[in-house]
């Protein structure tokens, strides 16, 4: 009897192992066909992965973004039909990894770009306030919150409406110096913040707040362009 429940805990966790191999196989597959702009083959890579994992939130964050880049292509092309048939295929599967992962960050992120894009802005913002209202100790709906700010006060901007961009360029500020009160070092804040001086013409600020950020995490080779960039001027 022994032998036989050690028999099945073996193959239950080599199931399971099996299950997961697969899983992070066809999302690696599909992440890499994606890089590539082969849209069709990663959706069905991805897929693939979610028959062994169906509960996988980053898979469905995957499927989304590959749907969601889809889109964008049928809309260059003129294909507003298929864009919008993408488009729903990626907000159900932001809406899935979401569900699956209510602090998934990048879903937030893409189903926000996503609302902006269509023109659903008081959509995207429900999104973030409700994820930051329900997190308010976490830095990162904060600093989602604060790029969403942002770059709807670009928006204002192009359309002359002066009032109101700089009120969400002032709430970007805001929420992004929240965050770097209780987490000073917060790379991301702090190049959000970097960014958001850039854009007012504020170069020494922006370098600093960048500097800030490369000492926090020197991955960002990008980022270390950009400071060399802005020293040369």
């Amino acid at each position: 009897m022994a032998r036989q429940h050690f028999f099945l805990i073996l193959v239950l966790t080599f199931g399971i192992f099996s299950v997961g191999c697969t899983s992070y196989n066809k999302n690696s597959e599909g992440l890499r066909y994606l890089g590539q702009a082969r849209y069709n083959e990663a959706k069905i890579a991805f897929e693939a992965a979610l028959k062994a994992e169906p509960n996988n939130a980053d898979t469905y964050y995957n499927l989304a973004t590959t749907y969601h880049q889809s889109g964008k292509i049928s809309l260059q092309s003129g294909q507003s039909a298929d864009a919008q048939l993408q488009y729903d295929q990626a907000l159900r599967n932001y809406q899935l990894a979401l569900t699956y992962n209510p602090d998934h960050t990048e879903a937030h992120r893409g189903l926000a770009v996503l609302y902006m894009e269509t023109l659903n802005i008081d959509a995207a913002f429900k999104l973030l306030i409700d994820w930051y209202q329900t997190n308010v100790t976490s830095s990162e709906p904060k600093i989602e919150l604060a790029r969403l700010y942002q770059e709807y006060a670009q928006i204002c901007q192009l359309r002359s409406w002066n009032d109101v961009a700089k009120e969400c360029h002032d709430s970007a500020v805001r929420m992004l110096q929240s965050v770097l009160v209780t987490d000073p070092n917060n790379y991301r804040a702090l190049r959000a913040l970097g960014y958001l001086k850039e854009l007012q013409g504020d170069w020494q600020g922006a370098v600093t707040d960048y500097q800030r950020s490369f000492q926090s995490n020197p991955q960002q080779k990008d980022l270390e362009n950009r400071i060399s960039a802005q020293l040369q001027k």
